[in-house]
């Protein structure tokens, strides 16, 4: 009976014991559940954030699809204008304040100060069409000042700003000369080339010298007969005369989006010019709602700007680089709620979890610490033992490994009746690169080696570094003949290396190479390699860069190994 008590019990004692042995497993399954709690809040997290960042992505891709049509009806207007003057290269003054006045500029293109034609004057010409404008006497011109190019001074060829509507407050640029200001210039001469829409932004205009308001030039030229001439020799021959609008890019965004956007999202534009795609540091800045104004929105704050959208929009030929930002956090308090929901509960159920092994955990197994230090042990002396084996230099095995390991295998050769063969090889004039260009260069040279050889190796073959540049490859299994093209192959790859060292190239690499086999040569592991070392020290007798297979001819020849 009290051997019955004791088997039963003893199954009892052994799981009493499970525990105290097992220490560990408690923080395993607390680090595991900690690992689940953190990786399923990240998970939602990051599933939250990203439909977060889709929102907001579709309201950045409207943003910038209204600034796009919006643009895109700046120029229908001056393509409009184009061709009113195609229709007839005599439109008056009138006309084109008609013309004006039927777009309905303030109602249905807010942002532009105004529309305008500039004639192409010859300075030959310049008193003359002074005289002709001054000569004017319809209402238009009553009041004004007198007409005259400016900036003075003499120039080749002037681009009059002579039809301006609405006048106005624009007067101050009436006989404006567009090729006066470097800027203004080469607007007029990419539209003149293209016979497209030319844009030029972050101008000044003269009725805003007193204020910091950035606009933007749109330009398109006009040609005599109509139309855009096919080459660039015909358009600047028949150019005559641009067409243009200036617009204010702060009131065209007013204009274009709602406050309610602007409330929720920070939008900067830049022209991009050369800057390449999402650079917006890379343009200038021509408008940035922030700070468009005394009731502008706060700066998004930093942490948002990872939900930040880039858009590029073309503006004539040029790039404009929307950048929209939140101002507010995207995500909504229902999913931060949510998450913080998932951190609590897993968290709650890994504190359960640790708490219930903490219970039944009593003693800590010394048995895991000693299994522990002896793997420590065994790492050390894998690692111990192959630093022992390799060349520390170039990874391949040394020679002490090499040795040792080609004892057994020409063993193992000559019970089964198979060759084995010994490729020798040494670089050529070696220490023309360590006192040329240097140690590093010299090993540099070494590594590259190494790498050809490691390349070309089969899997039964073992390369080694067998001394200072010397290095030794043995193919089990490998004739005489197909060894010496193994090695001729060697040889070549090795000539085909390109190094550099500090920008200096360092010339070509060449090797001597020496061939010997087993049982053709010789019968032990130490006289192969006295015939493959003896057949390398006639290739270098021989004139270097080449391969000899051992011959047996040579007597007295030195001994190395």
């Amino acid at each position: 009976m009290a051997a019955f008590d004791d088997a039963k019990l003893d199954p009892i004692a052994r799981l009493q014991q499970l525990p105290m042995r097992h220490r560990w497993l408690r923080w395993a399954v607390l680090a595991a559940s900690l690992a689940f709690s953190a990786a399923s809040t990240y998970y939602f997290s990051i599933q939250v954030r990203q439909e977060a960042r889709s929102r907001f992505g579709t309201v950045a891709i409207g943003v910038a699809n209204d600034v796009q049509s919006r643009i895109r009806a700046y120029g229908d207007v001056l393509y409009a204008l184009r061709g009113l003057f195609d229709s007839s290269d005599k439109v008056t003054r009138d006309e084109f304040h008609q013309f004006a006045q039927a777009l309905s500029l303030g109602e249905r293109y807010p942002g532009v100060t105004n529309i305008s034609f500039s004639f192409r004057v010859p300075h030959a010409r310049k008193l003359q069409f002074e005289r002709a404008v001054r000569a004017e006497t319809g209402p238009l011109v009553k009041g004004l000042p007198e007409f005259a190019i400016k900036p003075p001074g003499e120039r080749p060829e002037y681009t009059v700003l002579s039809y301006l509507e609405p006048m106005g407050k624009n007067v101050a640029a009436w006989g404006l000369d567009l090729n006066a200001d470097p800027l203004r210039r080469s607007a007029v001469d990419r539209a003149r080339d293209s016979g497209q829409i030319s844009a030029s932004s972050g101008v000044t205009l003269l009725r805003d010298s007193n204020a910091s308001i950035a606009s933007t030039l749109l330009r398109l030229a006009v040609y005599r007969g109509g139309g855009v001439p096919g080459s660039v020799e015909e358009r600047q021959r028949l150019y005559w005369g641009m067409v243009g609008s200036t617009v204010r890019v702060g009131e065209m965004i007013d204009a274009t989006l709602s406050k309610d956007i602007l409330s929720r999202a920070q939008l900067q534009i830049y022209e991009a010019g050369n800057a390449p795609a999402g650079d917006a540091a890379g343009g200038t800045l021509l408008f940035d709602s922030a700070a468009s104004g005394a009731a502008a929105p706060a700066v998004a704050p930093a942490e948002f700007s990872g939900y930040g959208v880039t858009h590029r929009l073309a503006v004539g030929d040029r790039e404009w680089l929307l950048r929209i930002v939140p101002r507010e956090d995207p995500v909504d308090l229902l999913n931060k709620a949510g998450i913080t929901a998932i951190l609590a509960a897993t968290l709650a159920i890994s504190a359960l979890l640790f708490w219930l092994m903490t219970s039944i955990a009593v003693s800590e197994s010394r048995g895991a610490e000693l299994a522990k230090r002896n793997r420590d042990a065994a790492l050390l002396r894998e690692k111990l033992h192959e630093q022992a084996m390799r060349d520390m230099l170039t990874g391949l095995y040394n020679r002490h490994y090499v040795e040792e390991w080609f004892g057994l295998e020409l063993l193992r050769a000559q019970r089964h009746g198979r060759p084995i063969a010994a490729i020798m090889l040494d670089i050529d004039h070696f220490k023309r690169f360590n006192d040329s260009f240097g140690h590093e260069a010299g090993d540099l040279v070494l590594r590259e080696l190494a790498g050809v050889l490691r390349r070309l190796a089969r899997q039964s073959d073992v390369a080694s570094r067998y001394g200072g540049e010397e290095f030794l490859v043995l193919l089990p299994e490998c004739p005489f003949d197909a060894a010496l093209r193994k090695a001729e192959q060697l040889r070549e790859e090795a000539a085909k290396l390109k190094l550099e060292h500090n920008d200096r190239a360092l010339g070509s690499v060449t090797v001597s190479i020496g061939v010997a086999a087993f049982p053709d040569h010789a019968q032990e592991a130490k006289a192969l390699l006295r015939c493959a070392d003896e057949a390398l020290y006639d290739a270098k007798a021989a004139g270097r860069d080449r391969v000899v297979g051992y011959s047996g001819k040579r007597q007295g020849a030195r001994e190395r190994v």
